[in-house]
């Protein structure tokens, strides 16, 4: 059982404030005083599999997708920490596009429109930080293009990845070192992936079980939270169920209760928490507040 809090949270700083989905980072500069690491952040599970995108057959989306609509769409509803999978295909000219997939179901979401996505909320957005885990490069035991895959980021995201030896900068550190730097990149080790740019990859807290459901979902946390990874980098806690018949699951009501901050411990106790169809709950709002309480425990 996760352990019980007061109902009533202090009056801190921010708590009451109106909660803008696209900005709540921007609204709170109390946690400038803190670390990515330190930070709690609503994450978008398999970001890439959505039910606004396509796939290779009809009814797919209803066993792949877990998020309801595109990268721009997470990222303005709050979703701060995305979880990526990727494949890349090698077209008859020889160029390479990458996809993203969940469990090989391949969506039309591209590298190309992640990319894309990002640049224009963070043009909207410039203070927001953002984690981009690519937990998963190539679908299976296929190759995977990792030269191209480095150069794509580089290139196109490099004045904004935050550089691996700024990785343990506080936010307000970051943000007086530069106005762009407001993006984490983190993957698999690879001797063509620039380690300059892209932090080592993120460690997942996952029950192992594929079709999980709520109370082996709830067993899970609960064995993680009495030990939380102790890392110089943020973590990932699966907080997902997937059922056989359905696919995965909308466990709103769940997260509301378990991540809520004035009766759970838990989301003090996070890094990301990696969720399905994240934006029909409060997790954002939740997230948001116990930031605030650690931050007020900072600056103390």
């Amino acid at each position: 059982m996760n352990s019980e809090r007061n109902t009533e949270l202090p009056n801190f700083p921010y708590i009451a404030q109106d909660l803008k989905l696209n900005r709540w980072m921007s609204d709170i500069p109390i946690i400038d005083a803190l670390t990515i690491t330190q930070l709690v952040l609503p994450g978008a599970h398999n970001a890439g599999a959505d039910r606004k995108a396509s796939y290779i057959g009809p009814g797919v989306s209803h066993w792949a997708a877990c998020q309801n609509h595109s990268f721009y769409y997470q990222l303005t509803h709050g979703a701060r920490a995305l979880d990526l999978r990727l494949e890349d295909e090698t077209g008859r000219n020889g160029g390479t596009t990458f996809w993203f997939h969940h469990k090989g179901w391949r969506s039309s979401r591209s590298l190309e429109n992640l990319i894309m996505n990002v640049i224009r909320f963070l043009q909207e957005n410039p203070d927001e930080f953002i984690v981009l885990d690519f937990h998963e490069l190539r679908a299976g035991n296929q190759y995977f293009n990792y030269k191209e895959f480095n150069r794509l980021l580089v290139t196109h995201l490099g004045d904004r990845i935050i550089p691996r030896e700024n990785a343990l900068l506080t936010l307000g550190s970051l943000k007086q070192i530069s106005r762009s730097q407001r993006v984490l990149v983190a993957a698999q080790s690879h001797p063509e992936i620039d380690r300059t740019y892209f932090c080592r990859q993120l460690k997942h807290e996952w029950s192992g079980i594929g079709d999980t459901n709520t109370d082996e979902l709830k067993a899970h946390i609960t064995r993680v939270m009495k030990y939380p990874p102790s890392d110089l980098l943020p973590w990932s806690l699966s907080a997902t169920s997937y059922l056989i018949h359905m696919g995965p699951v909308s466990i709103e009501a769940l997260l509301d209760q378990w991540f809520d901050p004035a009766i759970s411990d838990w989301p003090l106790k996070s890094s990301i928490i990696n969720a399905d169809f994240f934006e029909k709950s409060n997790l954002v709002k939740h997230c948001r507040t116990a930031n605030i309480i650690k931050a007020n425990g900072t600056n103390r």
